[in-house]
């Protein structure tokens, strides 16, 4: 009898571990099958058809359109997303939502677009609480009724083509943006690039049509091909954070600045204005307004045609019409 019983129970045993060992094989070669968020952990590419949550780290790369959905990411690990041909339309929200992350990184291939009719709270197509890199050879096309992208922490780009039209500003970071380099048409009521802290531009195209083209605490400009057409101020360098002196830096690259008339300035700063290289051309009915001091060491200025080597203070609001340069 009890030999019976032994034989049974390694029979049981002996059907539990196989059973056991073919989900294991079956869990291994259909990953697909670990996720219950829509969690894909492969390079294959992800075909979209409807939202999509991500809740873990790791390389997602994503093709297809949803017609009425996002693209949301909430982990604590570094996510990087490949947009390869993807059309995301979201009618109550963004299109990509990243609620938490490490770090974001979005890379661009082929034509992306994005369009969303969002609100207040999430206030761009493109809404991130962490830290966004972006990069890629591709094309991004963002339509909005408020902003295009925005971050609550720093915003680098490295490259890419981006096209937006948006009723708020076109790229915005509560912190820091870095742009490398790439190609930017954007078209807004707002701002055109937004950063609270610092703005770096090191390279790149930018087309910017808004109510005002750069606006950050500090701004620098190494390099770059740059035309702004603005309703209000061009460059306006003013005081956003604390963790900068309010500051336009220009060492290189060609800025081209028209503004609409009435109160409005080419470039404006609430504190310094340093220029050390390159092409100036500003037109407007004025040209320079700053409450600091501005140090002019080299570059090409042109004034409404007519070249010049020192920066004026137009003063619009009352004071000093030329204090002295150094």
């Amino acid at each position: 009898m009890k030999k019976k019983l032994v034989i049974t129970l390694v029979i049981i045993i002996c059907i539990i571990l196989l059973l056991g060992g073919g989900y294991v094989l079956y869990k291994h070669y259909n990953p697909k099958d670990n996720n219950t968020n829509n969690e894909e952990t492969t390079n294959d590419k992800i075909e979209l058809t409807k939202s999509y949550s991500i809740k873990k780290g790791g390389e997602y790369t994503f093709t297809g359109s949803i017609k009425d959905g996002n693209i949301t990411i909430d982990t604590d690990e570094e996510v990087s997303i490949t947009l390869d041909g993807v059309s995301i339309e979201n009618t109550s929200g963004p299109a990509i939502n990243i609620i938490s992350s490490k770090k974001t990184t979005i890379n661009l291939v082929g034509e992306n677009k994005l369009k969303s009719n969002t609100t207040e709270d999430l206030d761009a197509s493109i809404y991130s609480i962490s830290k966004l890199e972006i990069n890629g050879n591709g094309t991004l096309y963002i339509e909005s009724n408020y902003g295009g992208i925005l971050s609550k922490e720093d915003i680098i780009i490295k490259n890419g083509t981006f096209n937006i039209n948006s009723d708020d500003t076109s790229i915005k970071s509560k912190k820091n943006i870095t742009v490398e380099n790439g190609t930017y048409n954007l078209t807004t009521k707002g701002d055109g690039i937004h950063a609270d802290g610092m703005l770096v531009i090191n390279n790149g195209t930018y087309e910017i049509d808004a109510e005002e083209g750069l606006e950050a605490t500090y701004i620098k400009i190494n390099d770059g091909t740059i035309n702004i057409n603005a309703s209000d101020d061009g460059i306006n360098a003013s005081h956003k954070s604390d963790d900068y002196e309010i500051l336009l830096e220009i060492n290189g690259g060609t800025i081209t600045v028209s503004v609409a008339e009435g109160d409005t300035d080419c470039i404006d700063s609430n504190g310094n204005i340093i220029v050390n290289g390159g092409t100036i051309n500003l037109k407007g009915n004025s040209t320079w307004d700053y409450d600091g001091e501005a140090t002019y060491n080299g570059g090409t200025i042109i004034e409404n045609g007519v070249e010049t080597n020192s920066i004026k203070n137009s003063m619009m609001m009352g004071g000093p019409n030329e204090p002295p340069m150094r």
